[in-house]
């Protein structure tokens, strides 16, 4: 056998423990380490947990698009002010009952979603009736220019006007007399041209033109003799009613005319004459709905309604007499 000459030599080292000093450092470093990893995990999970949220606010927004009409889907800002406005209201909250609410609202809904609304006098409804007719046109007009003005500022892109009314409750039994006299007071007409004392005619031009699907007249005043009543928002809506553009259609074009506290007796009688008895299709509290037909081809003379016998008898009020003021004047 072959001897192996070489001898292998075995060293036993003395380990030298570990001082208090690199034992402190160890430490450290394992602290460190596990910092390290505790925060990359954190971040991994938040990155983890935001991708997550991501594609599922991206799936909700499919699901949600224009075409669903799913109740989660953001409000839009009138009907946004509209809840804002009623729910930070002190009571009581309107000055219509519930039934005159829905009275009005049900036949604006019912002329689907381009009914054209025209509404006289600013009012605590006001925005529920642009809420109601979001994607109509809904124009107001008011006799205080600085409401209509703060109105606008309130509500970016509302459509109001101020007026100012020449007439005067106080001179409501004379105006009755008066246009019966004057041509100028037929029922079919372009008020913008009409130089008859209770027409409207100081209006943008596109409010004489549009052909209005409701109109509801809830202003102005109509309290003391001096306030401006309501007979030429009465007299307005009967002219533009039947003064629509039928066409060729054999079916007239009805409009329907609401006058709130249709109980008073100047509303009731003015409403009456220009809006026709034979028109009114219900009462609802102190609301009157008129659907009031247009005429074709041109009605000549003043007369607005088959038969005003009734209403032609003397009308006077119990507050402010019936002054002249101007009713004379040509």
């Amino acid at each position: 056998m072959k001897n192996n000459a070489n001898t292998n030599l075995i060293l036993f080292h003395h380990h030298t423990p570990l001082t208090s000093k690199s034992a402190s450092a160890a430490a450290a470093a394992n602290h460190h380490r596990l910092l390290f990893i505790f925060f990359l995990s954190f971040f991994t999970f938040l990155f983890s947990l935001t991708l997550f949220s991501s594609s599922l606010h991206s799936a909700a927004r499919t699901s949600h698009s224009p075409s669903s009409s799913s109740p989660s889907s953001p409000l839009s800002p009138p009907i946004l002010a509209a809840l804002l406005h009623y729910t930070s209201s002190p009571p009581p909250n309107t000055s219509m009952s519930f039934s005159e609410l829905s009275a009005i609202t049900t036949v604006v809904n019912s002329k689907g979603p381009t009914c054209n609304l025209l509404v006289f006098g600013l009012s605590h409804e006001s925005l529920l009736w642009r809420s109601v007719n979001l994607k109509g046109r809904t124009v107001f007009v008011d006799e205080n220019s600085y409401a209509v003005s703060k109105f606008e500022q309130n509500n970016p892109g509302v459509e109001a006007y101020d007026v100012v009314y020449s007439t005067r409750v106080s001179q409501a039994g004379k105006l009755l007399g008066y246009y019966k006299t004057r041509p100028e007071c037929r029922p079919v007409q372009n008020l913008l041209f009409s130089d008859c004392k209770l027409g409207i005619n100081d209006l943008p031009n596109f409010v004489y033109e549009i052909d209005w699907d409701v109109i509801l007249i809830d202003g102005p005043r109509g309290y003391a003799g001096d306030s401006p009543g309501r007979m030429a928002p009465i007299f307005t809506s009967a002219v533009l009613a039947k003064s629509k553009d039928s066409g060729e259609k054999k079916e007239k074009k009805t409009t329907d005319v609401f006058v709130h506290e249709f109980g008073r007796r100047l509303e009731r009688v003015y409403s009456e004459e220009f809006l026709c008895e034979e028109n009114l299709v219900e009462v609802v509290g102190g609301l009157g709905h008129f659907v009031v037909a247009a005429e074709k081809g041109g009605k000549q003379g003043n007369g607005f309604c088959r038969n005003s016998t009734k209403l032609s008898e003397p009308f006077t009020l119990d507050i402010g007499g019936d002054a002249e003021v101007g009713v004379d004047d040509d």
